[in-house]
């Protein structure tokens, strides 16, 4: 008989089927110490109801399923789950390790149950050794440009931990938009939170269509997605996008512009020339407010501050932002982004916590504890940062950015992408945090846009992060994720289907000139699916 192929993705990195099948219904037992049962707890809600079994304390010899701990046995995030005709057992030395076992497992069940509907499901008996490939494994949501609120980022995490996917980059300030409560500072979410009218048409077009654009998130409401976030395994990253990408701030308070304003809310996508001043001796004690609000709420280790697309034409203008250039001993202003930049690492190591930012960061005098997002730019100065011991998480704008078209990343595209350059040598691939897939929502109004975008690429993208590049083939994936679209389908998730997700290489060849249609060229393929 030829062995199935499993229905699971992130694909493991060893495993072995061993014969036989394990009958899993609703009356299996489930046994596990009690500091393991939200683990339990939370695999037992993602399973189809006709076969949910309940938890309970149980003696090991008395219960189907078993829990082990081994210290030192595995890496981190990494799990052994053996399935044997009349046992499960998961051993692992962190309850992160012993999570991922059951996303896998209920993987399997959910699979089974999707193609019988049966309440009494057969799963093929198999040994899995597995640990990730990366130890971030990330996707990143802006809402600055469209509010998505909190239902739908429930869900994306949902998904993410299924996908043993464990960093949520969350994008909460930009010019069109600040989506965070700072209770120091009211006028940015009363203010900055609100824009009057919403460009249409492509990244070229002038038009804007008048109406209230707005939406933010509570400090209660951070606290309960974190908490979420957290029992999933996933860390919640801020990004406060600095000094450019800041109208929303100066709007809500125009004295930390160069100028005075008056400013606004933008209303247009792009970059924007006004920015923080640098030399404004309120700026970073601004920050630091703000900041010391953000470290109570999220409590990972990274803090992304933006740092791209900060034209400094304002600064060159700017008679405090050239008296702090010509003090600090620059001979132009531009210098003054790394200024600032190092001075809000410091204070971010002060409070036990590290700064992250988009490449164009990159200088000689940056900090060297400051890691570093790559999505586009010069692949040698990338190499000489790895070689210089700098974190950095690979987002490539060609493969992975969520908000292009499909005929510009396809499903394939997307998945066959190795996100390390190949001259990287072994030596400084620990300098790899992993990779990220960001959706930037300029062209993403609702959740019907967002689930066409996402999914299914983010399956593709968290296979990469977590299996080995040689384990990983394309054909096998495309038999793989069909269950999972058939829960996607259950789930009400508006998927793009295969054939608009992997189109034609006639089509592809428009990949390029969808970025400047409407859209991104995404509009047509939703109309497609009635959504």
């Amino acid at each position: 008989m030829k062995d199935p192929v499993l229905s699971l993705i992130p694909y493991p990195n060893q495993l072995t089927l061993t014969g036989d099948y394990f009958q899993w219904s609703a009356a299996v037992l489930l046994s596990a110490r009690q500091d393991f049962k939200p683990e339990l707890d939370l695999f037992i809600s993602q399973l189809p109801r006709a076969v949910r079994p309940t938890w309970t304390e149980l003696n090991k010899e008395e219960s189907a399923i078993s829990i082990q701990v081994f210290q030192n046995e595995y890496e981190i995030d990494g799990y052994q789950l053996k399935i044997e005709p009349d046992r499960i057992t998961i051993s692992a030395d962190s309850n992160s390790g012993v999570f991922y076992a059951l996303q896998s497992f209920q993987q399997l069940i959910s699979a089974a149950y999707l193609q019988t509907g049966s309440s009494q499901l057969d799963i093929p008996c198999l040994v899995i050794h597995d640990q990730p490939r990366f130890q971030w494994r990330g996707f990143m949501l802006d809402e600055a440009r469209h509010f998505q609120g909190k239902e739908t980022v429930l869900l994306l995490l949902d998904w993410m931990a299924q996908l043993k996917m464990n960093v949520f980059h969350w994008h909460l300030r930009d010019d069109q938009g600040w989506r965070i409560e700072i209770k120091s500072h009211p006028q940015l979410t009363e203010v900055g939170s609100v824009r009057t009218a919403t460009q249409s048409g492509g990244f070229l077009s002038r038009k804007v269509v008048p109406g209230i654009h707005q939406g933010f998130y509570t400090q209660e409401d951070i606290q309960q997605i974190v908490q979420y976030a957290s029992e999933r395994y996933i860390t919640i990253v801020p990004e406060f996008d600095l000094p450019g990408h800041s109208s929303a701030i100066l709007a809500a308070y125009p004295n930390l512009g160069c100028t005075g304003g008056p400013y606004q809310v933008k209303t247009r996508w792009g970059i924007h020339k006004d920015i923080l001043c640098a030399g404004n001796p309120d700026t970073l004690p601004f920050l630091e407010f703000v900041f010391t609000e953000v470290l109570d709420l999220f409590p990972g280790q990274y803090i992304h501050i933006g740092g791209d697309e900060a034209p400094k034409a304002c600064w060159r203008s700017c008679p405090k932002c050239r008296a702090l250039a010509e003090q600090s001993g620059f001979k132009d202003v531009e210098p003054l982004q790394t200024l600032m930049s190092n001075q809000i690492s410091r204070f971010l190591q002060q409070h036990g916590r590290s700064m992250m930012g988009w490449n164009e960061l990159i200088d000689e005098d940056l900090d060297p504890q400051i890691a570093i997002q790559f999505w586009r730019g010069d692949k040698k100065a990338l190499l000489s940062q790895f070689r210089r011991g700098r974190k950095t998480v690979l987002s490539n704008f060609e493969a992975y950015y969520l908000d292009h078209a499909y005929v510009h990343s396809p499903l394939e595209k997307v998945y066959r992408f190795e996100a390390v350059p190949h001259e990287l040598e072994k030596q400084f691939h620990n300098n790899v945090l992993g990779i990220e897939a960001p959706l930037w929502t300029e062209f993403v109004p609702n959740r019907a846009q967002l689930d066409w975008q996402v999914f299914p690429r983010l399956l593709a993208v968290a296979e990469s992060a977590w299996t080995n590049p040689g384990l990983k083939d394309y054909r096998q994936f495309l038999i793989r994720l069909q269950p999972h679209l058939e829960k996607m389908e259950q789930a009400g998730i508006g998927y793009a289907g295969l054939e608009a997700a992997d189109p034609g290489r006639f089509k592809r060849l428009g990949g390029l000139l969808s970025l400047f249609q409407e859209g991104k060229g995404v509009r047509e393929g939703l109309a497609d699916r009635n959504l």
